[in-house]
């Protein structure tokens, strides 16, 4: 199908936490999510042109389209995106702006076209657009509602509304898309047949006449999508907003940005770090659902799962690590409200599912993960040891009392976690990783225990704390390789089971009780993995200069580095997407340099991936291995929370840098 959205990395996104849009590089509005940031997506195609019609007529100069070219950028690391497309063989320059309205579902394109012939000449803009309202091409209505001049699509109670006030509408035509009455053709020639509704998979067309041009002037329209439950409701937000011009709309969003950005008191270094820093904060907020706090890993791109199992989703480890850097870089309202939608979300029996969408139903998933249980406890106790908020505290016991009976009940006989999915979502396995992020949980569910006024079960979970950690050097040091294994007792499929025997790792297979399946298991999987620098940070199983995380981060830094265009992969022989390094786990290890004092070695790996970013500065999740650049998913919220924490770690303000764990219950003999 003609319009079927394939994964597409998107150049620039948009938002207010309600609304959320995606913009490629050339301009073309990608993807609009409302009335949640991940829930649902509407937008078919939406694509915009010059014509001239005098003094003679043309066919459209779609924008997106070569020969036209240009550049896009952020303006002033707030999410209004500069857009400038130029054609020189036809004399045109087009100035696009897009933002978000931070407190109304309005969508704004702003339109500057300067006219760069050595003649007058009348020119329209011309827009084409459909709506997969609600991701569906059933039930929808498309009509021009005359009166307004504007035009709307509904499904249910969905109404997106377009409208372009102080310009007459001089042509449209509405119609089915990918059928013979689909306007994009006749649209495309100048021609408008006035047809003004159509029934499912509506696609419209719209022309809006912006007068005689002389040479060198510059004329200026302004686009309103509008979105609201009921034709009532998108008119009148359409009416409001057009009492103001878009520059003005345009200079209030920048304002309310710039305003948030400056609540932060910590960004220090130079001039681009700074602005890359503002950018992460940006991005961490454009990614969070403003009415329940969730925050989804990336915008959606691949509804389909056809390279991956989607990202628009709250997984409540990437939350965790979100709410961990707006925490560092002192937005700690925002930070307490993505712990808030956590304990809300939690199950009954103390866990969390592995992702969920914002408005806290369950999302698609392939399996829990234990390691989310201990990074959500001691994020609760990383907030309320940063903010000392009693309030939270006690909105929080419940569910910090149900996370830490779960882990404690899930902990095997050698005193490390349940086998279950690891980190990376790949392997069935008693991780490091989960290992670590159960020591913190436990610890941090200690320390609030402690807090709030029950020391019996301080006690308790401190010491399941320890016994992690004990178990972790006990089982987990892999003393030929000098390094911290990836996990031990991993189910393999059938084939992985041959193969482990064919490298010469110990191997068995168990029969269930009842005798009909057979279950592979591998020992030890010894595949130098980054995961377990979460042993430092941020869940302090060992301190940064411990003499194993020495060797450690050597064989990482050898094993996983890439020589060819830097950064580190995830693990050994990751095939992921091809297998490329991560920014992730680059700045990861930059953060434990930092934390070594290890300065210059923590600042390489920090502009790794400030060269390695998007041209609008986004940062993805993946680096391509042979030529660096963005490789996968943009703008990944991980990527940037980890940015904004070595940038902190780079200025000695990370709070691990300068305190040490001073609760009283936790005081327990480290080894």
């Amino acid at each position: 199908m003609r319009r079927k959205l394939l994964p597409l990395l998107p150049g620039a996104v948009i938002g207010n936490g309600r609304m959320l849009a995606t913009i490629k590089n050339t301009g073309e509005l990608y993807r609009l999510f409302w009335p949640h940031i991940d829930q649902a997506q509407h937008l078919g195609q939406f694509i915009v042109g010059i014509r001239q019609t005098a003094p003679a007529p043309e066919g459209v100069w779609w924008l997106h389209e070569s020969p036209w070219h240009g550049e896009q950028h952020y303006l002033n690391e707030t999410p209004v995106v500069l857009t400038c497309r130029r054609r020189d063989d036809v004399g045109l320059l087009v100035e696009q702006a897009d933002f978000i309205l931070p407190e109304e579902d309005v969508l704004a394109r702003q339109y500057r076209v300067t006219n760069l012939s050595d003649r007058a000449r009348t020119l329209n803009l011309v827009v084409y657009c459909t709506f997969l309202i609600d991701e569906s091409a059933l039930y929808d209505t498309m009509y021009l509602e005359l009166t307004h001049q504007t035009l709307i699509q509904f499904r249910r109670n969905i109404f997106l509304a377009l409208k372009a006030p102080g310009y007459p509408l001089v042509g449209y035509h509405t119609g089915r898309r990918d059928t013979p009455g689909d306007p994009l053709a006749a649209a495309s020639r100048g021609e408008f047949y006035g047809d003004s509704s159509t029934l499912r998979a509506g696609a419209g067309a719209l022309a809006w006449e912006m007068g005689e041009i002389l040479p060198g002037e510059t004329r200026e329209l302004t686009l309103y999508l509008a979105a609201a439950s009921s034709e009532a409701a998108v008119l009148e937000l359409l009416s409001r907003v057009s009492g103001k011009s878009g520059q003005q709309w345009l200079e209030e969003a920048a304002g309310f940005w710039e305003h948030w950005l400056e609540h932060q008191p910590l960004a220090e270094g130079k001039g681009e770090e700074n602005g890359a820093f503002r950018r992460s904060l940006m991005v961490l907020k454009l990614l969070t659902n403003r009415e329940t706090g969730g925050s989804i890993a990336a915008p959606e791109f691949d509804p389909f799962y056809t390279g991956c199992g989607g990202y628009g989703y709250c997984w409540p480890r990437d939350g965790m690590y979100t709410a961990l850097a707006l925490d560092e870089a002192g937005y700690h309202r925002e930070a307490r409200d993505f712990y808030l939608f956590a304990a809300r979300v939690q199950d009954p029996d103390g866990s969390w599912q592995q992702r969920y969408f914002t408005n806290g139903f369950w999302a698609p998933t392939w399996g829990k993960q234990i390691d989310q249980v201990g990074a959500v406890l001691w994020g609760y106790h990383h907030h309320f040891k940063l903010t000392r908020d009693r309030e939270f505290l006690q909105k929080i016991w419940p569910s910090t009392f149900l996370g830490a009976a779960y882990l404690v009940e899930h902990l095997s006989p050698n005193g490390l976690p349940e086998p279950g999915l690891d980190l990376w979502e790949d392997n069935f396995i008693q991780s490091t990783y989960a290992a670590a992020a159960i020591y913190g949980g436990l610890r941090g569910a200690a320390a609030l225990a402690g807090s709030i006024g029950a020391p019996e079960k301080a006690k308790k979970w401190s010491e399941a704390a320890e016994t992690v950690r004990k178990s972790i050097l006990t089982h987990l040091w892999n003393p030929d390789r000098q390094c911290f294994l990836r996990g031990i007792n991993r189910r393999v499929s059938c084939y992985d089971y041959q193969c482990a025997l064919d490298r010469g790792e110990q191997a068995w297979k168990d029969r269930e009780p009842s005798g009909l399946y057979e279950i592979y298991w591998v020992e030890k999987d010894t595949r130098v993995d980054a995961a377990v620098l979460g042993l430092v940070f941020p869940f302090g199983v060992l301190e940064p200069e411990h003499p194993l995380m020495d060797e450690t981060i050597k064989s990482i830094a050898r094993v996983l580095g890439n020589n060819r265009v830097g950064g580190i992969h995830r693990y050994e022989w990751d095939g992921y997407r091809g297998g490329n390094p991560w920014i992730l786990t680059t700045l990861w290890l930059g953060i434990i340099h930092a934390l070594r004092g290890e300065q210059d070695t923590a600042r390489a790996l920090y502009r790794w991936a400030l060269d390695n970013a998007s041209p609008t500065g986004l940062l993805p999740e993946q680096v391509d291995k042979e030529r660096g650049g963005p490789a996968w998913v943009i703008p990944l919220g991980w990527s940037h929370a980890m940015f904004i924490l070595l940038h902190l770690a780079l200025q000695g303000k990370l709070s691990f840098a300068k305190d040490k764990v001073d609760d009283a219950f936790i005081d327990t003999n480290r080894g």
